[in-house]
């Protein structure tokens, strides 16, 4: 989450991850005699959409944090600030 929040390349984790566990997914097996590849590349796809899913949750609270401080007056913010020196 952290790539997405400070590099605003919202679709690079989903991708990476689903690259890097769909490599995994067709290395082990070669290791392992009791694994298969194809649930561990499901597993894959489910990591890549969830991961997609908060990255998209990410973006649109991002979105709309960045919309309301573009809506705020600049007298709010100044009122803001002075409130916060007073305390």
């Amino acid at each position: 989450m952290a790539v997405g929040f400070f590099t605003n390349k919202y679709l690079l984790m989903p991708v990476v991850t689903f690259v890097a566990m769909g490599i995994a997914a067709f290395v082990l097996p070669n290791f392992y005699n009791n694994l298969a590849w194809e649930p561990l590349l499901g597993y894959a796809a489910f990591l890549a959409v969830l991961s997609f899913v908060l990255t998209m949750s990410m973006w649109v609270v991002k979105r709309n944090r960045k919309r309301s401080k573009e809506n705020r007056s600049p007298n709010e913010t100044i009122d803001e600030a002075e409130n916060k020196k007073e305390i």
